[in-house]
């Protein structure tokens, strides 16, 4: 099975700072409920985060969500990206290959995040795939075999559809492939994984 740990805080241009980068850039994994926790192909836990008005402390979860996914998340998505960016897992796409997973990190493509990533398309050449001839990052983040560890790390800029304000928001993936029995509530709790993957941008 492949666990899932998705940190996302989301902050304003006044939470820019380096004191707020650092708390960031600490903030690297939290504790996971194992009990909610079931057998499928994928098991997620979703944890957004913001800070407290004025106080330049460590994020506060604002809403946790947990989901399973069966054979259907192996997938790179289909045309409709909206579909894509709500249904699978935002900014990554996993396939299962024999006994090992292949993460990828792809850029969505939705204009609510205006911060194209382009460049290495792994699947440029492919006639198959809704990535064909696409200028648009799409690549291997790592291959995670059973009991490999592997982080994401990447930032975005959005836009508040309704106010049309700038939000930033700042990303990590925790994942790692094992048995069920093997989970423990801070089974994530390594600053050096075996695999990272980071993919920053230089958002003003």
């Amino acid at each position: 099975m492949l666990f899932i740990q998705s940190l996302n805080t989301y902050y304003d241009k006044e939470e820019r700072s380096s004191e707020y980068a650092r708390l960031r850039s600490e903030d690297l994994f939290r504790e996971i409920a194992v009990e909610k926790l079931k057998e499928c192909e994928v098991s997620a836990q979703i944890l957004d985060f913001k800070y407290e008005a004025g106080k330049c402390s460590k994020a506060k979860p604002y809403e946790e969500t947990y989901r399973q996914y069966g054979t259907e998340i192996f997938t790179e998505g289909t045309k409709d990206r909206y579909a894509n960016f709500n249904e699978l897992l935002q900014f990554i796409r996993i396939f299962k290959e024999e006994d090992k997973y292949r993460i990828m990190f792809c850029d969505e493509d939705v204009e609510w995040c205006p911060t194209k990533r382009r460049g290495h398309n792994e699947a440029f050449n492919d006639e198959e795939s809704i990535h064909y001839r696409k200028d648009r990052l799409y690549e291997t983040a790592f291959i995670l075999g059973e009991n490999q560890y592997g982080r994401i790390i990447y930032n975005n800029r959005y836009v508040d559809p309704d106010s049309q304000n700038w939000i930033y928001g700042w990303h990590v993936y925790n994942i790692i492939s094992c048995d069920k029995s093997e989970c423990k509530e801070k089974m994530f709790f390594k600053k050096e994984p075996g695999f990272i993957y980071r993919q920053l941008l230089d958002l003003r």
